[in-house]
């Protein structure tokens, strides 16, 4: 039932009613909302709840999209493995030696120029490339933000966590690549894919936002997608970021809470990570030895 509250004004003296705001609404409307893309500073969330609320509110429809990754450290910069500390030269002695090693342990591997194929294998299997891990999904990206505390409740946290919020047809505009996201094989793709393999072809320069090319399940349930990075300045650093990335942070006494709401919502290790390997790693951390007596 709704609360009520007498007030009067300064011209009529009868009596009026009008509902009184809940201590929620009153708290909410106390605190300065910052939304997504506002350019202002960077949104801070303590709950999924409040995460669902303030992603919500940017995808007004399905035709906005956003893709999400999630950090553990405020200090991670938005940088592919393979440009923190290898050189150009690094780069490809690691993806010429991986495919040319790959063909007697994996039972089907791509054909030799299949580029965006080849560095989404290596991706996959951890190899440091030029492209950088987004997910459709911000509750995945907050899972890769909190992984340490749903997997360890245990444990304190040491900082606040950081997932970041990327509008993937904003940076293609900006970067003059039209307003779509091609897949990762497509022909538009291959000219900041070569360079990663040989060093004949000009690096372009810039960066591109591309759907990933799901080679296994764990792209798929991870809802994968990447941004490819032919410039080596961290994406944040670009001139006109402001227009296409968001930080969102979580507060270091929330992150306990929140790993905990990852965890009761389905996100764990084994359904993240789909093999049998990962499926072992978490029913051994998640039930030890002497759990049921």
């Amino acid at each position: 039932m709704a609360q009520f509250e007498r007030t009067t004004t300064r011209t009529v003296a009868d009596w009026c009613w009008r509902p009184r705001a809940s201590a929620a609404l009153t708290r909410r409307r106390a605190r300065h909302v910052v939304e997504l893309f506002s350019g202002e500073e960077a949104p801070v969330v303590h709950s999924v709840g409040e995460l669902a609320e303030l992603v919500s509110r940017a995808i007004p429809d399905p035709t906005h999209i956003v893709w999400y990754r999630g950090h553990r450290s405020p200090e991670w910069t938005v940088t592919p493995s393979g440009h923190r500390d290898y050189t150009p030269e690094d780069e490809r002695n690691l993806t010429n030696r991986f495919r040319s090693r790959a063909n007697t342990r994996r039972a089907s591997v791509p054909e030799y120029r299949h580029y965006a194929y080849w560095l989404s294998l290596m991706q996959h299997y951890g190899l440091p490339t030029r492209l950088l891990d987004w997910s459709r999904s911000p509750l995945i990206a907050a899972y890769f933000a909190l992984e340490e505390h749903v997997e360890s409740p245990q444990l304190d946290a040491s900082g606040p966590a950081v997932i970041w919020a990327l509008r993937p047809h904003g940076l293609n505009s900006v970067e003059g690549r039209g307003t779509h996201t091609p897949a990762l094989e497509a022909d538009k793709c291959r000219d900041m894919l070569r360079p990663a393999f040989t060093d004949r072809l000009p690096e372009p320069g810039g960066y591109m936002a591309a759907m990933a090319t799901e080679v296994d399940m764990r792209m798929f349930v991870q809802q994968g997608c990447f941004t490819i990075h032919s410039s080596r300045g961290p994406l944040e650093s670009h001139s006109k970021s402001s227009q296409f990335l968001q930080r969102i942070e979580i507060p270091q006494d929330s992150v306990a809470r929140m790993a905990r709401e990852i965890a009761a919502c389905g996100f764990r290790r084994g359904d993240i990570y789909p093999d049998l390997a990962n499926l072992a790693q978490e029913l051994r951390a998640t039930y030890p030895a002497g759990t049921f007596p």
